[in-house]
């Protein structure tokens, strides 16, 4: 039995979700050992309230380029390099027996390697084979590696030494003061007085999961008239204009969150409170389905079979064109997959929701 145990965290909002199965597994499977979590600082409230880990590491951001050239490239490297060193010496420090890796990166699984962790699980992908000990083939077909909905894929780590799995319903929790938080903005904003529907056009994926302002704007303000609901507008970093072109071009009075600084844990707050959450394939998606709330999802550029499941309560709409899915993240062309959806299906289907929840 693994006495010390280290888990690496998927590196997106939406993929950290959908290994909580896995996460609570590992727990369920290993109740005696400690389990030491690696994630991105900026992802950490998204797992808070778990009690599947006995210490939970922050990765610091890469740092990122502020001038050109190559002696600024040096630098950055130079400090990149740096902090995986202190990663590498304090994960050697720990005599790990057992290390997850949820993530399918090359450097991911040399951190591990480095450190030795002494049985190390994860993906034969990314040239990495030879740093894992126990390497997993990822399922295929025909030649072409199979789209795997991505809590089956982690839950795939799990079997490797054996654990015991059960329900695939993803699972998260909301801190005290995320909800005193989300509690303030529902006060200040009058939005605790009647239900509302959140809408969450962003998506840091790239441009080619997001849906027009005007369609956004139009959905909303269709919304207002067909249901007796709050509109709240919601994003995340440097989503701010997109949400503020919805406002500016809406005939109705929408609620716009953007000028307040939202938290993804007071974000869990606001997703389950609302009656329903309207999004593009983005990490809030999931955030709805771990709650159990009714979602409609907008759907591009993105294979549906990495995030469909049955826990869902919702729809996803998605438009059958000839180049889709293409996981490009700026669509080259007429970026026909989001822009020939529109508002009125939208809308339907969101009301249709409604009723049902109702």
């Amino acid at each position: 039995m693994a006495k010390k145990i280290i888990v690496r965290a998927p590196n997106w909002v939406g993929d950290v979700v959908m290994a909580t199965p896995a996460f609570r597994y590992i727990r369920e499977n290993f109740a005696d050992s400690r389990i030491t979590l690696l994630i991105k600082k900026n992802l950490r409230c998204i797992i808070d309230g778990s009690s599947w880990f006995d210490e939970v590491v922050e990765l610091k951001p890469k740092v990122k380029k502020s001038k050109k050239g190559f002696f600024s490239s040096l630098e950055v490297l130079s400090d990149d390099m740096k902090e995986s060193s202190c990663l590498i010496r304090n994960i050697r420090e720990g005599k790990y027996d057992l290390g997850f890796l949820f993530p399918n990166s090359f450097s991911s699984a040399f951190v591990m390697w480095a450190g030795g962790v002494k049985k190390r699980i994860g993906y034969k992908r990314d040239a990495r084979s030879f740093l894992l000990t126990d390497g997993i083939e990822r399922l295929s077909e025909g030649g072409k590696f199979q789209p795997t909905y991505m809590a089956d894929y982690y839950l795939r780590l799990c079997a490797q030494p054996g654990c015991k799995t059960g329900s695939k319903q993803l699972e998260l929790f909301v801190s005290r003061e995320g909800e005193d938080n989300a509690n303030g903005l529902l006060k200040k904003y009058d939005i605790d007085k009647k239900p509302y529907i959140l809408i969450n056009p962003g998506a840091s994926y790239g441009s080619s999961k997001c849906w027009t302002a005007e369609g956004f704007a139009s959905t909303a303000d269709l919304l207002r008239d067909a249901s007796d609901c709050n509109i709240v507008l919601v994003c995340g970093p440097g989503e701010t204009k997109l949400v503020n072109d919805i406002e500016g071009i809406s005939k109705k009075n929408l609620i716009n969150l953007s000028k307040e600084s939202v938290s993804l844990d007071v974000l869990k707050a606001l997703v389950k409170r609302c009656s329903l959450l309207v999004t593009v394939d983005s990490g809030p998606r999931h955030f709805a389905v771990a709650f159990k709330k009714p979602v409609v999802v907008l759907m591009g550029p993105t294979d549906p079979r990495y995030t469909e499941t049955e826990y869902e309560i919702g729809k996803v709409i998605r438009e059958d064109v000839d180049c889709s899915p293409c996981h490009i993240k700026t669509c080259p062309t007429d970026h026909r997959c989001m822009t020939r959806i529109s508002p009125e299906e939208v809308v339907q289907t969101c009301m249709d929701l409604i009723r049902i929840e109702v």
